[in-house]
């Protein structure tokens, strides 16, 4: 193929036809080694050289994973056992309940009223600490599964004291 019909088809710089045209038949076959050993050398420095390095950072990069979900399925066993697991037994009467742990915490005195309807325990106390109050719904809450579904509270005079109206239901 003669330089004239490739670059009628390439778009060839005038000055790169005009040397090529002036070299003998073998500056040009010089000149075509010397690419191909140049194209050679930047395939192997822009492919073969960072497959090489990558090659190791990938290996512990799979260890370290297959570590990590090694570890992750261990979990999701002991997870998985912890749901089957028994579950908690709370007593049927939330009322006796909540007169147990009331009466554990020394809260007698300040409850006014406890009344159950539908499955939600209403307690109201008519002075109580903010403290003492978050200690017992957490107790129920770990003890017997009654979580405070809604409450009411209000401030009294006496400092860190309130009225506390509370629903509670598992």
């Amino acid at each position: 193929m003669t330089t004239t019909r490739l670059s009628n088809r390439v778009p060839i710089p005038q000055p790169l036809v005009r040397a090529w045209d002036r070299m003998s038949s073998r500056e040009r076959r010089l000149a075509v080694g010397a690419a191909v050993v140049v194209l050679i050398a930047a395939a192997w420095s822009l492919v073969w050289l960072p497959l090489q390095e990558g090659a190791p950072r990938a290996r512990q990069e799979l260890q370290r994973d297959r570590a990590v979900l090694a570890a992750a399925r261990v979990q999701a066993t002991e997870i998985a056992g912890l749901e089957r697991g028994a579950q908690p037994q709370y007593s049927a009467n939330s009322r006796a309940a909540i007169e147990k742990i009331i009466g554990a915490r020394g809260l007698q005195g300040s409850v006014t009223s406890i009344d159950v309807k539908d499955n939600r325990t209403n307690v109201t106390f008519a002075a109580i600490g903010f403290d003492a109050l978050v200690g017992l719904l957490d107790s129920l809450a770990k003890t017997e599964g009654l979580r405070a579904v809604d409450a009411k509270l209000t401030p009294r005079v006496e400092p860190g004291a309130l009225r506390a109206e509370a629903t509670l239901a598992r």
